[in-house]
């Protein structure tokens, strides 16, 4: 059976290239010459019926650059297109690629296509490069039907022989070439010598027709727990109104020092219509409110239980929800397991 694969080159290590200030992206030009396998008439066209088509963003960006207006930008060109592909891949950099996918998997409701973001640790041009095979293993999981394996409609990230739901990942090493994991749920594929992929646990197919919310609140912060840390510059900032949402990441389970400013941070919130979206530093593990006295203080109304989210989920789903929902909606929105972010 025939593929339609869309290829979107966003930036990225995956294609960049030395020059004397440091390594920077190169065009799409110049990066098929070293990718002979996807051109035409060779491996994936010829034998397994694929057909692929390319395209650049406007800017192609190292991801540090990566920010919400080129989420949309991209997540727009996929909904403009989507009826004539099969699946997609965004070719991304790797130290926000968990970002761009957990925000991805927020902006597309009703998904019944693979959108795969993939990357590398070393360019393309590189003679121990890891993008090539990264690559190939991204359009298996796009180009499914030409292999006969199951459809993933997800957002998901394929790297070193791992597909990973996007929302559940994190980066966790810059130099190795499995740079990705999912602390907390199991990989949705393995790309070894046989391809097996978890049909329990992928996201169901829907017949409801895809949707796309593709807007952002950038007033959020993520605040992380230290020894010593003084909450009053952030309790400031509530009660100027200057932020919608904060991203707690707590000790352990969910605990915080008792001290009266974290009280007084959580009242602040309450009055001036912050929402506290409260996770763990732990990578493994979620939290439990109210399990320890110490996190008693998060029992309130403006107060959600992120369970065993990711950082990069939380607050991408954080920034999602305010950007699209009334506060009316957003507790119930963020509470929820909407995506297969959460258990």
């Amino acid at each position: 059976m025939k593929s339609k694969v869309f290829i979107l080159y966003t930036g990225g290590t995956f294609g960049m290239k030395k020059t004397k200030n440091g390594l920077v992206p190169s065009s799409w030009e110049e990066i098929i010459t070293y990718l002979p396998a996807i051109k035409n008439q060779t491996y994936f066209d010829f034998f397994s019926n694929i057909e692929f088509t390319f395209e650049t963003l406007s800017t192609v960006v190292d991801s540090s650059d990566m920010n919400p207006e080129i989420w949309e930008s991209i997540a727009k060109k996929i909904y403009a297109i989507y009826a004539n592909y099969d699946g997609f891949i965004i070719l991304h950099g790797t130290d926000t690629l968990a970002y761009s996918a957990s925000a991805l998997s927020f902006m597309f409701n009703h998904l019944n296509k693979p959108i795969v973001l993939t990357g590398a640790q070393l360019p393309i041009f590189h003679p121990r490069t890891d993008g090539i095979v990264n690559l190939s293993n991204a359009i298996y999981i796009a180009g499914y039907a030409s292999f006969n394996i199951t459809c993933i409609p997800e957002v998901c990230i394929c790297f070193n022989d791992d597909v990973l739901r996007g929302n559940r990942s994190v980066k966790t090493s810059t130099n190795d070439f499995e740079g990705f994991s999912s602390p907390n749920y199991e990989n949705l594929a393995h790309l070894e010598h046989d391809i097996h992929i978890n049909n329990h646990i992928l996201n169901p197919k829907t017949t409801k027709k895809l949707e796309l919310l593709h807007l952002f609140s950038s007033r959020v912060v993520n605040v992380t727990i230290f020894p010593g840390y003084n909450a009053a510059p952030l309790i400031d900032l509530v009660n100027q109104k200057k932020l919608e949402g904060i991203v707690l990441k707590t000790y352990g389970s969910g605990n915080l020092p008792k001290t009266r400013q974290w009280r007084d941070l959580i009242i602040a919130c309450e009055k001036n219509k912050t929402l506290v979206l409260a996770t763990t530093q732990c990578p493994n593990g979620k939290i439990e409110i109210g399990q320890y006295a110490s996190s008693e203080v998060l029992i309130s109304e403006n107060v959600v239980d992120g369970k065993d989210i990711t950082s990069e989920a939380a607050l991408t789903k954080l920034m999602w929800v305010i950007g699209n929902y009334s506060y009316e909606e957003r507790h119930k929105i963020l509470s929820n397991n909407i995506r297969g972010e959460m258990t």
